[in-house]
């Protein structure tokens, strides 16, 4: 049995029944016990007790790292696009479609969570994107989408293609399931949102 599953109690008790038949030797005992109870503690920091235990963090290669970084912004642009779109048009979807993003943005950052990955959308304000090409892209559809309704509705499509197409890429290369299985979550998202500003 591993030291790291054995109750450290048990041994404390174990070495007091050991002190109560054999207190006629105490001196020799109590030291014995000290050496004991000491190498015990000592072990049980090194090693632990077995509840709690960290599993490691999976590995994702430097290119996943990337593609999942880039993913977790570009779901936050498509967020505050349309945030930004639900307000200046009279376009009822936006306001749902933002609130889905959210969702996404949510999903992403719980992959980059598990495998350890650090998220530039955190401590982002909307329309802030650590990406600089993504932050011109955020300034080029705020522009053309509050012109018009029409136009608010071409960013959307715009958008979610180039999700489908970014979230494609990722898909092909990726080995991981538990990765796979999110980024199809978001594929299936992202055609509904390009069906829904298709039927403007």
């Amino acid at each position: 049995m591993h030291l790291s599953n054995f109750p450290l109690s048990k041994f404390i008790v174990k070495l007091h029944q050991i002190d109560e038949v054999f207190l006629s030797k105490a001196g020799l005992i109590n030291m014995k016990r000290k050496i004991l109870v000491t190498t015990l503690i000592g072990a049980t920091l090194v090693f632990g007790t077995g509840v709690g235990a960290y599993a490691a963090t999976p590995y994702a290669s430097t290119t996943l790292k990337s593609q999942l970084k880039y993913m977790a912004e570009e779901e936050k642009l498509a967020r505050d696009v349309y945030t930004v779109l639900a307000q200046s048009s009279s376009i009822a979807r936006f306001s749902n479609i933002a609130r889905s993003e959210q969702v996404h943005l949510d999903q992403i950052s719980s992959v980059l969570q598990t495998y350890g990955i650090w998220n530039p959308t955190l401590t982002r304000a909307p329309g802030v994107f650590y990406d600089k090409n993504l932050a011109a892209l955020y300034t080029q559809l705020i522009a053309q989408g509050t012109r018009s309704a029409a136009d608010a509705n071409a960013v959307g499509i715009l958008v979610e293609n180039t999700d489908l197409a970014d979230l494609g890429k990722i898909v092909t290369t990726s080995a991981q399931s538990d990765v796979r299985t999110a980024l199809s979550i978001l594929t299936s998202g992202s055609r509904n949102h390009l069906a829904a500003f298709s039927r403007f």
